[in-house]
């Protein structure tokens, strides 16, 4: 007896532009926009967000992240209209405190439709960047849904850095799997059974 082996795909990112680096910049350098891929300024007082080519510390992920005090705090969104009403999906991103800056300059904070998903990240920077990994579950709610970034703190064109940001349906579990193993395994003696 044989079972046919479950293929399963990577996860999908559905975040446009997660990683920044749809802006091509040479290293070094970066630029203030206040649109880009996938992301639109929403809020401010400042009037864009910068793309850095690893300019004060490195990328989490290829050449490009972000920052979101550029001359002011700024807040950006991408809006996603595609989702399944009320399922459940893994939201992952990337956050540093800028190197050499005071914790009072680096909050970032993060929101799923409105709603706030953690206390403010926050940090004094060191000598290089120190990303951390942040991953919540969030739900799709019916029509489009929000998911927004905001600088918080001191309006000082120094703030924390942002990269990886990921929306991915979350992969079965092995005890899922097991469990589809089981089942097929009592669906092949059945029909052997017939």
């Amino acid at each position: 007896m044989s079972l046919p082996l479950l293929a399963s795909a990577a996860p999908v990112n559905l975040v446009v532009n997660g990683d920044f680096e749809s802006v091509v910049l040479g290293a070094g350098t970066w630029t203030n926009v206040s649109t880009l891929a996938g992301w639109t300024r929403v809020g401010g007082p400042g009037t864009g967000f910068e793309v850095r080519n690893n300019v004060s510390g490195q990328a989490y992920l290829g050449k490009n992240f972000i920052e979101l005090d550029t001359n002011g705090n700024t807040t950006i969104e991408q809006l996603f209209n595609s989702l399944v009403t009320s399922a459940g999906y893994t939201l992952s991103f990337a956050y540093s405190p800028r190197p050499g800056v005071a914790a009072a300059s680096n909050g970032m904070d993060v929101f799923w439709n409105g709603r706030q998903l953690a206390p403010t990240m926050i940090g004094t920077g060191g000598g290089a960047h120190q990303w951390k990994v942040y991953s919540f579950d969030v739900y799709a709610a019916a029509g489009t849904n929000s998911l927004r970034f905001a600088s918080v703190g001191t309006n000082d064109s120094l703030g924390g850095s942002l990269d990886a940001v990921s929306l991915k349906v979350p992969e079965p579990s092995a005890f899922a799997l097991a469990g589809l193993g089981v089942l097929g395994l009592w669906a092949a003696r059945r029909r052997r059974a017939a």
